[in-house]
């Protein structure tokens, strides 16, 4: 007999003479407690042996199917405590809330997946893991190399996922290692990503209720007008819900927005904004319902809280402005509270500390110049000068009255099936809005949820051709008796982008549209030859609000740093260029002395142009003269801009006064007019509570960041493009109807993308761009300038257009109440089709100038 037999056959007899199984015998020295010295050596070669026991026993069919029973019930177990309430995934679609879009988190959604579930997370961890990374974890090298391991087809897989390849961060600037690094936690952020969505399709089947991820992804597919056989076959693969539900889910975040809306607005501190959508509906085959006549006129608006510091018994005040109203008829027209008549004085009298000049005798406005100088230099002169880019705060002009940075929450409105090009269609858009406020009068409206605004009123903001439609619906309606139905309440708010808009179709209308004022070697169309040389003739005709923005920025440059040139070569001939000058190692107080310098000399302030212009012929230079005006409204311009991104409300207010002028001049009545009513009521008539809340609303920061501020009406027009582009449906769906329906989730829409691409980590999906390196660009435009010297005075040198000092002609217009510019004076081709264009419409292109939200 065999010795194996012998020693089993030895075993058996031993076991039973004790009655003892062989099981017992086992599970007794695995579990039971120590005993002898015999008993604890056993146990320690037992316990030395488990993974060559199990590897035999996992040989054995019954002992696979055990264990893989027993592992399928533990991922159950896992998964049932994943579908847990408890956890915050249920998304009822009839009851879902903005608050859960918002709420979502992929990271800790996936840290509690692996706290709850960590057999599972291991699971499916080892099965995403690719075959390159198990290379990795039997190699001892370091993780420097890791992108240099991988199968050539594998390391091409990843770059197409991801967008990003160590190459690439080395070039932008990362060391080899960091690069690996970033790599590496990108590619296992994916992994992770896709574990969580993998589990997450499996809860979806354990329970249909545990859904936020798909329900998430659902929403996100609609507003990107995904088409339904798309949405279908996802919904079959478990990847979202289906269509009904996301339809469902739609309907209920439209009624929680309503709900919103109605809860800010009957806050009474809540200000409204709205302007026209013109929207182009094709249809295929026209039919009497629906004729040729795409084009559809809605109305669009958002609400936003006032400021923290704006109470409602600060917009209490219905009763004392009506009292004061020019438009009230049963009170005497000389009564001593009487609204001040508009009057140009008033725009001179806010913020005297602005015009205080300093001990180098420069004004608040020079000291910004001399930052915008020292700014140019730094930014786009010569290297050498980037070094003193984080000294430009010692120089940053003090804020004149800053609004606090803090981000403003904006909530769209839904959109009214109103065109307001009419007064009646104004009058019922403000109705609409404040329905959906839940504000108004109860009585009138028989509505007692309303929350009564009889003595209170309502800011409002809008373009120009708003507000003359509002002023005319309050001279309509003010002699009705009700507060309500005066309309009383509306304290209607210019948009500081129409304005923007304004000024740089004025300096267009001085600089550009007159033929003879493109004829010199020193024009500014000169210039544009150089910066958009295959634009000009567009340029010429009607360049828009962003080719005209990006004129006076670029060409602004130019010439300001032609202006260092000519100032560095006046105080040392021998130096030609600027990087001649790096030669000699200025350093940045020297910059500020000279920068002083430009401020003063090379600025066409209007005492400085009269005094030139009254020279003799023979001494005069009119292209220098010229020029200098150019260089003050661009950087006027400059100014303004600045000032609205940076929130200083204190500043733009400032630059009303030269900007008043320039409008008159250039034929811009109605805005001139708005401009000088809206300083005359806000600082000299209104409570300071209401002059507080319209202020510090002109501006809004829907980021929170610094320097993010922008416009109201900018806004309403960058939903009007979200609808127009985005969110307006497709096909079937681009319907009236739906547009209306879906126009008060725009901002919903928009934070799914941004949730989204942040859990996703999505790649090259900003809608911000670097700005273009215009480097070369500038050396031509300077290399021009330095040729033709627009700003080395040559005596006798003649211009073929002299330009008028807007600035002086528009003070006289305003002072002799002429009301336009004569040809005489300069206005003859400058001031054609007067307030034809007081409307101005943002283009596409005009928008998306200034976002990057």
């Amino acid at each position: 007999m065999a010795p194996e037999s012998e020693f089993f056959r030895d075993l058996q007899q031993l076991l039973h003479s004790h009655n003892q199984s062989l099981t017992h015998a086992f599970t007794t020295l695995l579990g039971g407690p120590s005993g002898s010295s015999a008993q604890q050596q056993l146990q320690r070669d037992l316990v030395t042996s488990i993974p060559l026991i199990l590897t035999t026993l996992t040989k054995l069919p019954a002992v696979q199917e055990w264990i893989q029973d027993y592992q399928t019930r533990k991922y159950v177990r896992e998964v049932h405590a994943l579908a847990r309430k408890a956890n915050g995934w249920h998304f009822s679609a009839l009851r879902a809330s903005p608050e859960q879009i918002d709420d979502f988190e992929l990271e800790e959604m996936a840290d509690t997946i692996g706290d709850e579930a960590p057999a599972l997370w291991r699971l499916f961890g080892d099965l995403a893991i690719s075959k390159a990374d198990r290379k990795r974890k039997h190699t001892e090298d370091d993780d420097i190399e890791d992108s240099e391991k991988l199968d050539a087809e594998e390391e091409e897989y990843w770059n197409q996922v991801e967008g990003l390849t160590s190459e690439e961060l080395q070039r932008s600037g990362y060391s080899r290692k960091a690069a690996a690094e970033k790599v590496r936690q990108r590619r296992n952020m994916v992994q992770k990503i896709r574990k969580v969505m993998a589990i997450s399709i499996i809860m979806l089947s354990h329970n249909q209720k545990c859904n936020l991820f798909p329900s998430i992804l659902g929403i996100f597919f609609h507003a990107n007008n995904t088409p339904e056989k798309v949405v279908e076959v996802l919904s079959r693969l478990g990847v979202c819900i289906s269509i009904d539900a996301i339809n469902d889910a739609v309907m209920s975040l439209s009624k929680k927005c309503t709900i919103n809306l109605r809860k800010l607005g009957q806050t009474l501190t809540a200000a409204y904004a709205y302007d026209n959508l013109d929207i182009d509906l094709k249809t295929s085959i026209p039919t009497v319902e629906k004729s040729t006549d795409h084009l559809k006129h809605l109305t669009t608006g958002l609400m936003f809280p006032l400021p923290p510091s704006v109470t409602p018994n600060d917009l209490r005040c219905s009763r004392e402005l009506w009292e004061a109203s020019p438009l009230n008829d049963l009170l005497p027209d000389n009564r001593p509270n009487l609204a001040p008549k508009p009057n140009i004085d008033y725009l001179f009298r806010i913020h005297p500390g602005y015009s205080t000049i300093d001990n180098a005798g420069l004004s608040g406005r020079d000291r910004w110049n001399r930052y915008k100088f020292l700014n140019d230099l730094v930014y786009h002169g010569p290297p050498y000068f980037h070094q003193f880019r984080s000294l430009l705060k010692r120089v940053l002009p003090t804020p004149v009255d800053p609004i606090p940075v803090s981000k403003t929450p904006v909530f769209p409105v839904r959109a009214m099936d109103v065109a307001n090009s009419s007064v009646g269609g104004n009058i019922e858009t403000i109705a609409s809005l404040l329905a959906q406020g839940g504000v108004g009068d109860p009585l009138e409206m028989d509505d007692e949820t309303l929350v009564d605004i009889m003595e209170h009123v309502v800011v409002i903001h809008g373009d120009l051709g708003t507000g003359e439609r509002l002023d005319g619906a309050q001279l309509r309606r003010a002699i009705e008796s009700s507060p309500f139905l005066r309309y009383q309440f509306i304290i209607f708010v210019l948009g500081l982008f129409h304005l923007k808009m304004a000024c740089a179709d004025a300096l267009w209308r001085i600089f550009i549209k007159p033929r003879l004022a493109r004829m010199d070697s020193t024009s500014v169309m000169e210039d544009v030859g150089y910066l958009r040389p295959r634009e000009t003739g567009k340029i010429i005709s009607n360049p828009g609000f962003r080719r005209m923005h990006q004129v006076i920025e670029h060409d602004g440059i130019c010439r300001r740093l032609n202006c260092w040139r000519v100032e560095i070569q006046k105080q040392n001939p021998t130096i030609t260029d600027l990087d001649q000058f790096v030669q000699s190692n200025p350093s940045f107080s020297d910059l500020i002395k000279i920068a002083d310098r430009l401020v003063t000399n090379y600025v066409g302030k209007s005492d400085t142009i009269r005094r030139l212009r009254r020279r003799p012929a023979s001494e005069r230079d009119e292209q220098y003269e010229n020029n200098l005006l150019v260089n003050q409204y661009f950087l006027l311009y400059e100014e303004i801009s600045y000032a609205m991104n940076h929130g200083d409300i204190g500043r733009v207010e400032a630059c009303f006064g030269p900007w008043v002028c320039i409008f008159k001049a250039t034929g811009k009545h109605k805005y001139a007019s708005a401009m000088i009513k809206h300083i005359t009521y806000v600082h000299f008539h209104y409570p300071e509570g209401l002059r507080n809340a319209i202020r510090y609303s002109m501006l809004v920061n829907p980021t929170g960041r610094e320097g993010s501020f922008r416009a109201v009406d900018w806004v309403v027009e960058l939903y009007n493009l979200f609808i127009k582009r985005v969110h307006g449906g497709s096909g079937s769906t681009r319907t009236t109807e739906n547009i209306i329906k879906e126009s008060i989730l725009v901002q919903l829409f928009k934070h799914t993308h941004s949730t989204l691409e942040k859990n996703l980590v999505l790649n090259h999906l900003t809608t911000h761009h670097s700005d273009p390196d215009m480097t070369a660009t500038f050396a031509s435009v300077t290399s021009h300038m330095a040729e033709e010297s627009p700003h080395c005075p040559k005596p006798g040198r003649k211009t073929q257009y002299t330009v008028v000092d807007m600035i002086a002609k528009g003070m006289q217009v305003l002072r002799t109440k002429k009301g336009k510019a004569s040809k005489e004076e300069g206005g003859s081709e400058v001031a054609d089709g007067d307030d034809d264009d007081f409307e101005l419409t943002p283009e596409e292109e005009d928008i998306m100038l200034d976002l990057d939200l």
